[in-house]
């Protein structure tokens, strides 16, 4: 088994972005913590339509575009 790096969550973030929908704003189901790197980075980058690049067990990148 593999170590894992941990970092606290400091965010809760909006799986969904609610884009002004007060639904989906107060939904606890679209709700998820998250590390403020990975809110302020990778979450923002995606939800501009940019693509996270992470790199699979072997080490080759592993490409997910942004949805």
């Amino acid at each position: 088994m593999e170590a894992e790096d941990i970092t606290a969550a400091e965010v809760v973030d909006h799986v969904k972005a609610h884009r002004g929908q007060l639904d989906l704003f107060h939904d606890p189901s679209n709700l998820q913590s998250l590390c403020r790197p990975h809110h302020d980075g990778t979450k923002q980058r995606l939800e501009r339509g940019g693509i996270d690049t992470r790199l699979d067990s072997s080490g080759w990148p592993e490409w997910r575009e942004g949805r």
